[in-house]
C-alpha cells in the first residue's frame, strides 16, 4: 500500500541526542511532576530545616547513590531485553500503518512517538546511571570534587550548599526512576492493545 511519508523517516535520527531531542516533546504527567516535586520539597526540608549535620546528609546521598547506579543498570538490562523481544514480535505492516498516522499532541508520527516513550526511559536511565556513577567516582571522602571545593573561596559554605542539592537531587531521581518505571510497564500494556485493535480490524 502507498505510504504519505517517505522511507528515509524512519531513520531520520543519527543519533541518541536526536532521539532525546524528539523524545522532549512527549510530556509527563501532572501526577508525575507532583509527586517528584512533593518529594524534593520534602527532602528540601529535611536537608535545610530539619537535619543539621551535614554529614549524614553526605552519607545518605553516597548510599543513595551507590543504589541508584545498581538499580539502573539492573532494571535497565531488563527493560533492554524486554523491548528487544517486544519490537521483534511486532508486526512491520502495523508499525508501518503507524508511521503514516500522525499523533496530534506532539505531532510526531505515531510509530516514532511509541517508540520515543520507551526510548525516553531508557536514556532518562542511562543519563541518572552516569551521575550516579559520577557522585561514586568523584564525590567520596576527599575526592575530586571535595578537594576542589576546598580550593574555592568560602569552601565550607560551598561545600555545605553542595552537599543539600545533591541530597535533594539524588533522592528525587529516585523516585523519578521509580515513576519511568511505572510508566514504561503502562507503554507495553498500551501497544500490546493497540496491536490487537489492528489485528481486530484485519480481513
Amino acid at each position: 500500500m502507498p505510504y504519505s511519508f517517505k522511507e528515509s523517516d524512519l531513520t531520520s535520527e543519527k543519533s541518541l541526542w536526536d532521539v532525546y531531542r524528539l523524545s522532549s516533546r512527549i510530556r509527563s504527567s501532572k501526577l508525575q511532576k507532583l509527586i517528584i516535586f512533593a518529594t524534593a520539597a520534602l527532602l528540601s526540608i529535611n536537608s535545610f530545616y530539619l537535619e543539621q549535620n551535614t554529614s549524614t546528609l553526605l552519607k545518605d546521598a553516597r548510599e543513595w547513590a551507590s543504589f541508584g547506579f545498581t538499580f539502573s543498570i539492573t532494571t535497565l538490562g531488563f527493560l533492554i531485553a524486554g523491548f528487544t523481544i517486544f519490537a521483534t514480535l511486532s508486526k512491520p505492516k502495523m508499525m508501518l500503518a503507524m508511521m503514516d498516522h500522525i499523533n496530534k499532541e506532539t505531532k510526531l508520527p505515531t510509530l516514532k512517538y511509541n517508540f520515543f516513550a520507551f526510548m525516553k526511559v531508557f536514556i532518562a536511565y542511562i543519563a541518572l546511571a552516569f551521575i550516579y556513577t559520577c557522585v561514586v567516582l568523584f564525590g567520596q571522602k576527599d575526592g575530586f570534587i571535595s578537594n576542589i571545593i576546598d580550593l574555592t573561596p568560602h569552601s565550607l559554605c560551598t561545600k555545605i550548599i553542595t552537599i543539600k542539592i545533591s541530597y535533594i537531587f539524588l533522592g528525587s531521581s529516585l523516585i523519578y526512576l521509580l515513576l519511568l518505571l511505572k510508566t514504561f510497564i503502562f507503554n507495553i500494556y498500551a501497544i500490546v492493545m493497540n496491536s490487537l485493535r489492528w489485528e481486530y480490524h484485519q480481513p
